[in-house]
């Protein structure tokens, strides 16, 4: 350093003056060694966990939440169909105890119409067969009775189980609620069921 002074003192380039200024200015530079505001690259690195601060997912975490969300999946599911089938059944017994109870008050109607009115006599001995609800029926009744029956100048119509001669006026009045109860006896009379046809049969309509 001190012969490129020297070199320039003996061209005329510079001065001592200008020398001593130059000296005194670079005496008062601050070092950029220990400067404030920068941090060492490795610093940085060490306390970056990316722009939120965050760590991320680790992978077996994300398996675990992902076999948590279909465990509940499932759960739900379980749930919803458990509902419905316990709607469903629900829905059948109410069903059920409706119509139970609309064959009750129809039954309470029809014992109105025909109170007092059956024609049926305890002595008569004489069966008149007929089809009713898909099995053969019969009903004891008089010679006579059978001739008005075979005419049309009587009916039959079922209560509880129990097959009853009316007149005439009395079997349109119960056949207008329940026309499945009155059997049809235009048809030819049909021949007598045998021991293995199982009669009498159980009533279908028997609701006591």
């Amino acid at each position: 350093m001190g012969s490129l002074q020297d070199a320039l003192l003996k061209s005329g380039l510079t001065s001592e003056d200008e020398l001593e200024q130059a000296r005194k200015k670079n005496s008062r530079k601050p070092s950029n060694r220990n400067k404030p505001g920068k941090t060492s690259t490795a610093s940085g690195k060490s306390g970056s966990r990316g722009r939120t601060g965050k760590p991320g997912p680790r992978p077996h975490q994300a398996g675990q939440d992902r076999s948590k969300q279909k465990k509940s999946d499932l759960e739900r599911a379980w749930i919803a169909r458990r509902n419905a089938e316990r709607a469903e059944k629900e829905r059948i017994k109410q069903a059920r105890v409706a119509d139970q109870e609309a064959r009750r008050k129809r039954n309470l109607k029809l014992d109105a119409i025909v109170e007092g009115k059956s024609l049926n006599h305890d002595e008569a001995d004489t069966p008149r067969y007929f089809e009713h609800l898909g099995r053969i029926r019969r009903v004891l009744c008089t010679p006579e009775q059978r001739d008005q029956l075979n005419q049309g100048l009587l009916g039959l119509v079922n209560l509880r189980g129990r097959y009853l001669i009316v007149a005439p006026e009395v079997l349109e009045a119960y056949q207008a609620i329940a026309s499945d109860l009155v059997p049809d006896l235009s048809a030819a009379e049909p021949d007598q069921p045998t021991e293995s046809d199982d009669y009498p049969p159980v009533p279908d309509d028997l609701v006591w």
